[in-house]
């Protein structure tokens, strides 16, 4: 059996990323392709929600981290009425920087791929 208390902050962190998501494809669509939200991570007490966004254009991650959080309070509002939750929690934005990681990565593999000498068979 599941405890609730593992399966709940899932739940409503998922929940959060729907919303928040829809949110930003209907109200600001001129972001699209451009911010992801990629994950929400919550404590068991379900107080405040940890949003992780990718923004694909480096130079505008710091404004759109900016407008993100200055729109907080407006989100936990909207996450108020639509969700039917206990605790109304606290946003938290941060920027994902792993598909900068996975890119370096790639970069580096490609590196080491083209010193090496081809297979002769």
């Amino acid at each position: 059996m599941i405890k609730e208390s593992s399966y709940r902050p899932k739940r409503v962190s998922h929940l959060i990323q729907q919303e928040i998501s829809q949110y930003l494809i209907n109200e600001l669509p001129e972001m699209v392709g451009f911010l992801t939200v990629t994950k929400v991570e919550m404590p068991a007490d379900l107080k405040t929600a940890k949003i992780s966004v990718s923004v694909l254009e480096k130079e505008k991650r710091e404004a759109i981290l900016k407008l993100l959080k200055k729109k907080a309070p407006y989100f936990r509002k909207l996450l108020a009425s639509r969700l039917n939750l206990r605790y109304n929690p606290e946003l938290i934005f941060v920027i994902d920087t792993s598909a900068d990681y996975e890119e370096r990565i790639d970069r580096l593999l490609d590196l080491v791929r083209k010193n090496e000498p081809e297979d002769k068979d």
